[in-house]
C-alpha cells in the first residue's frame, strides 16, 4: 500500500513472491496495517518496506484465535467450519536482499514461529524513529546471510528530482567523506524475547540517534557496536540503485550514534569482537561472556572494569575479546 489513511493489507495462508531479481513484498505507508500471518514471502530485496509515519506491521502464525479476530475485525466472511478447517501455518521469509527496511517511522512485530532468511541484514533502518520486536517463544528466527541482524545508516536514497516541473529519478547519492558533528535526536528501539540470535548489530548513524536493545530471556552471539559505514561505490544513480543500503562496518566509538543494550532477566551475551557501547545494563542472573578458551574485557571511560550481574554501566563504553 503506497498510499491512502487507514488502510489495512492482509495476507493469510498465501504464496506472495517477484518473479523479478529486485521486489518488495509490500510497502506500508502512512498508517497503514500490514499483517501477514501464515504465509511465504519469496522476494527479491524486501519483505516490507515501511515508510510510517505511523505504519503497524505484524509477521506471525495463522494461528486460530488470530485468524477469527481478523475475521471479525475485516469482515472476511469466514464461517465457523471454514475456521476450523485452516491450517494453522507459520510465516517464512526468503528475501535475496534485506529482510525488512525502514524508510520511515513505524512499529514492527514478528512472532509464532516466523522465519527470515535473507542475503543482508534483517532490518535495515536508514535513520528513522521505529520500534522492533521479536518474540521468539514459538520458534521465530532470523537467518541473515551476511551476519548483521540490525543496520542503521544514514537515508542513502536520493529520491526523485523536480526538472522543468516533471519528476525524475536522476538523484545522485554522494558518500560523506567528513567525520560527523555531534548532535543528538531520538532512539531506534528494538527488543528481543526468548530468542537465541546470532549476528551482529551495527549502529553506523552520523546524526543523534542511538540504537537501544532490549533482549530477555535471549542469547546473542555477536558484536553490538557504533560504527562508520562506507559503501562499496562513492555514488549512487538510478543506475545502480541495487548498491543503496549495501555498507560495510568499522566499529568505532560513537559520537552521535549510541548503542545501549539491556540484558534482562536470563540473557546472555557472548562478544565475538569489539564493541563501542555507550549504556549496559545486566540484570542480576544475565552474563556477558567471551568464546571458549577467550576472555572477554570492559573499560569504561579508559579504564579496566569488573562485568558485574545486576550492574549499569555508562559512558565510553569497549568491549574486546582476546
Amino acid at each position: 500500500m503506497e498510499g491512502g489513511s487507514g488502510l489495512k493489507l492482509t495476507a493469510i495462508n498465501s504464496h506472495v513472491g517477484n518473479t523479478g531479481a529486485y521486489g518488495y513484498g509490500t510497502y506500508a505507508i502512512g498508517d497503514a496495517t500490514v499483517r501477514v500471518l501464515g504465509s511465504r514471502f519469496d522476494v527479491g530485496s524486501y519483505a516490507t518496506i515501511i515508510a510510517g509515519p505511523a505504519a503497524v506491521v505484524h509477521y506471525g502464525d495463522s494461528g486460530r484465535d488470530a485468524v477469527a479476530a481478523l475475521n471479525t475485525e475485516l469482515e472476511l466472511g469466514l464461517t465457523a467450519a471454514e475456521l476450523t478447517a485452516l491450517p494453522v501455518r507459520n510465516t517464512v521469509v526468503n528475501s535475496g536482499h534485506f529482510g525488512y527496511m525502514f524508510f520511515g517511522a513505524g512499529t514492527l512485530t514478528l512472532d509464532g514461529g516466523t522465519v527470515v532468511n535473507s542475503e543482508r541484514a534483517t532490518f535495515l533502518n536508514k535513520g528513522q524513529q521505529t520500534a522492533i520486536t521479536v518474540d521468539g517463544s514459538k520458534g521465530a528466527r532470523l537467518n541473515p546471510r551476511d551476519g548483521v541482524i540490525l543496520q542503521m545508516i544514514e537515508l542513502d536514497d536520493p529520491g526523485p528530482v523536480n526538472v522543468d516541473g516533471k519528476m525524475m529519478n536522476v538523484g545522485v547519492y554522494t558518500e560523506p567523506t567528513t567525520d560527523p558533528a555531534k548532535d543528538s535526536s531520538f532512539d531506534v528501539t528494538a527488543t528481543f524475547t526468548d530468542i537465541k540470535l546470532k549476528g551482529d548489530f551495527c549502529n553506523g548513524m552520523r546524526k543523534g540517534k542511538n540504537m537501544v536493545l532490549t533482549f530477555d530471556g535471549a542469547t546473542l552471539e555477536g558484536v553490538v557496536s557504533a560504527t562508520r559505514t562506507k559503501h562499496r561505490v562513492p555514488s549512487i544513480d538510478a543506475s545502480r540503485f541495487h548498491e543503496l543500503g549495501i555498507v560495510t562496518n568499522t566499529v568505532q566509538a560513537a559520537v552521535n550514534n549510541g548503542a545501549v543494550v539491556t540484558l534482562a532477566a536470563g540473557s546472555t551475551w557472548t562478544v565475538t569482537g569489539t564493541s563501542y557501547l555507550t549504556s549496559l545494563t545486566l540484570a542480576a542472573d544475565a552474563a556477558v561472556q567471551a568464546p571458549r578458551d577467550k576472555a572477554v574485557t570492559l573499560t569504561v571511560d579508559g579504564t579496566v572494569t569488573a562485568i558485574t550481574p545486576g550492574s549499569t554501566y555508562t559512558g565510553a563504553l569497549t568491549l574486546t575479546v582476546a
